[in-house]
C-alpha cells in the first residue's frame, strides 16, 4: 500500500493504533495497556506525562536524535487541539516506553511488530491482492472488461471466509477497513495468504477459468 494507513494492533488487554509506514503509534494507548500489565502484576500506574519529563526519557530521545539523526518530530509528536489530541510516538520509542512499563509487555510488543512482522504483513496482504486482481484480468470470460466491480466481490468473499460477520458488520459501522483493524492478526492474515496463493495458482493451472469458477472454488476454500 502507497498511502500511510493507521492500522489498528491487537494486544491481550487492547490496541494500538499505529501507522504502517512511519510506525507512528498512539502513545496514549500505550500507556494504557501498559498499565494494565502493571496492575495486574500489583505495580503502580505510570503516568505518560510524568514519564515524557523524566531526565532518562528526555535523554533517550537525545540518544535516538544523535544516532539516527532524527528531528525530535519523528520520534514524538503531538497532533489535533482540545480533546482531539493525540500523542504519537516511532516504533522504537514505543518499546523504550514499554520497556520501562513492564517487561512481559515489552514481550508483547516485541513479538507482535517484530517478530510477528504485523505491519508488514498487512502491508503484502494488500501487495498480493493487487496481483490477484491482475490474475481476474487475465480470466478467459473477463478479458478487455472492466472488471473493478469483480475485484470488490471477491475481496468481500475473501473477508466472509476469514472473519466472522459480527466482526465485518462491527467494522463497517466504524466505517473501518476490517484489514486495519484488531481482527487483522497473525492468524487472519495467514489465511488471507494462503487464500490468495491458492487463487493464483489455480487461475494460473487453468483450474479456475471464469468467475463463476472463482466464486465456486472461494466457496470451498
Amino acid at each position: 500500500m502507497k498511502t500511510d494507513q493507521l492500522m489498528s494492533v491487537s494486544f491481550v488487554n487492547g490496541t494500538i493504533d499505529i501507522f504502517h509506514k512511519t510506525q507512528m503509534g498512539n502513545l496514549k494507548q500505550v500507556f494504557i495497556l501498559g498499565n494494565k500489565y502493571r496492575l495486574d502484576q500489583g505495580s503502580e500506574l505510570m503516568r505518560l506525562d510524568n514519564f515524557l519529563k523524566r531526565p532518562n526519557t528526555k535523554k533517550y530521545i537525545d540518544d535516538m536524535m544523535t544516532k539516527y539523526g532524527y528531528e525530535k518530530s519523528e520520534i514524538i509528536k503531538v497532533v489535533g487541539r482540545g480533546r482531539g489530541i493525540k500523542t504519537y510516538a516511532n516504533l522504537q520509542f514505543i518499546i523504550y516506553c514499554a520497556t520501562e512499563l513492564n517487561n512481559f509487555f515489552r514481550m508483547d510488543v516485541i513479538d507482535t511488530f517484530i517478530n510477528e512482522r504485523i505491519l508488514i504483513k498487512r502491508d503484502d496482504g494488500g501487495n498480493d491482492f493487487k496481483e490477484l486482481n491482475g490474475y481476474l484480468d487475465k480470466l478467459p470470460d473477463r478479458k478487455e472488461k472492466n472488471n473493478q466491480g469483480i475485484f470488490i466481490q471477491t475481496a468481500i468473499k475473501l473477508r466472509e471466509k476469514i472473519f466472522t460477520l459480527e466482526e465485518i458488520q462491527e467494522c463497517k459501522d466504524k466505517g473501518i477497513n476490517i484489514w486495519n483493524s484488531q481482527y487483522a492478526n497473525s492468524s487472519t492474515l495467514a489465511k488471507r495468504d494462503d487464500f490468495e496463493k491458492k487463487l493464483i495458482f489455480s487461475i494460473e493451472m487453468g483450474f479456475i477459468d471464469s468467475y463463476e469458477k472463482l466464486k465456486e472454488v472461494i466457496g470451498r476454500l
